[in-house]
């Protein structure tokens, strides 16, 4: 049996056609709970309109929303989807594909979108990136909760999602279960369709966000500082670049000579983002063009969450522990 659990947070608009496309594709004994995180619209009378389970809460959260679900659910795998995604026909099917073997305990889709705005495009430009990355490799360490799949009792076992973290809780339980030896596939034909940030300022302040929250996690799990299955090592090499770049230019304010050190970095940013570049440059040749100052951007905003988010760990005590781990 398998359960697929929503966490639902204001999304009255959204929700219909999510469960729609759930209902028309799961087996006869599959559960659909929706966890009401609290919402202020019409969110629980949608759903509940549709015959799934609901159950309400107040705002907490996304993860504590799926952890609330699990802690319902009968099934033997879990099934995480938000409530603002349309899954395709297949999802369901594609996500339980890798649990044949049996050593897989968790899996992760795909995110694609229909969107046609250049911000939205270029957002599926950078998920598709990464992507390839994953896409050869037999295991993976990530896991992202808007399309997701765990074996219910592992779940449960490592603590489930951190509900201190409010934003990469699913990198958080990804990285403990993958240093605790157990193993994720990718579900590459798992698609669901997610709404991305219409707005430039929007996507850099996600970036922002996710990246003050990744700070927290990274901090758990240092060695994934060198190495995961879903960042590229270029975002890395950018996000210190771009860190470099302000004291390089307040150097050069001061000292003439510094310039060419600002000339330095600002060629090997450029570098680094050939890669992105050739990869789009045919299927979006303006979005490639930009894509040298949108990631100039994207890497500001990043490290500015870092940096942020090193103050806060610095200043925070007593130090918090992730859910059945030892590590701070």
């Amino acid at each position: 049996m398998i359960s697929i659990i929503i966490p639902a947070y204001n999304v009255e608009k959204s929700i219909g056609a999510c469960l729609d496309a759930l209902r028309a594709q799961v087996p006869p004994d599959a559960e659909i709970i929706v966890v009401d995180d609290g919402s202020r619209d019409g969110t629980r009378a949608s759903a509940a309109a549709r015959g799934v389970q609901v159950l309400t809460q107040k705002n907490a959260g996304a993860a504590a929303a799926r952890n609330a679900g699990v802690n319902r659910a009968r099934g033997d795998i879990v099934l995480f989807l938000d409530g603002d995604c349309v899954p395709a026909p297949t999802w369901v099917a594609a996500m339980l594909a890798p649990f044949a073997a049996t050593e897989i305990v968790g899996a992760c889709g795909m995110k694609q979108t229909h969107q046609c705005g250049l911000v939205p495009r270029f957002i599926q430009l950078e998920f598709d990136y990464r992507y390839d990355s994953v896409r050869a490799r037999q295991y993976i360490d990530f896991v992202d909760s808007g399309t997701a799949a765990y074996r219910r009792d592992v779940f449960l076992q490592n603590g489930g999602f951190d509900v201190t973290l409010a934003d990469a809780e699913d990198v958080d339980l990804s990285y403990r279960l993958s240093e605790r030896g157990y193993k994720l596939a990718f579900a590459a034909q798992a698609i669901v369709y997610d709404p991305h940030p219409e707005s430039l300022a929007e996507y850099l302040r996600r970036k922002f966000e996710y990246a003050f929250w990744r700070t927290q996690v990274y901090a758990r799990y240092p060695r994934k500082l060198a190495s995961d299955s879903r960042t590229p090592q270029t975002q890395k090499l950018q996000g210190a670049l771009a860190g470099a770049f302000l004291p390089a230019v307040c150097a050069a304010l001061i000292w003439r000579e510094a310039w060419w050190l600002v000339v330095l970095i600002g060629a090997a940013f450029g570098i680094t983002t050939l890669p992105f570049v050739t990869r789009n440059f045919r299927r979006a040749p303006m979005l490639a063009l930009i894509a040298p100052g949108w990631l100039a951007l994207a890497a500001f905003a990043g490290g500015l969450g870092i940096a942020l988010g090193v103050l806060k760990r610095r200043a925070r005590a007593p130090t918090a522990k992730s859910p059945g781990s030892d590590r701070p």
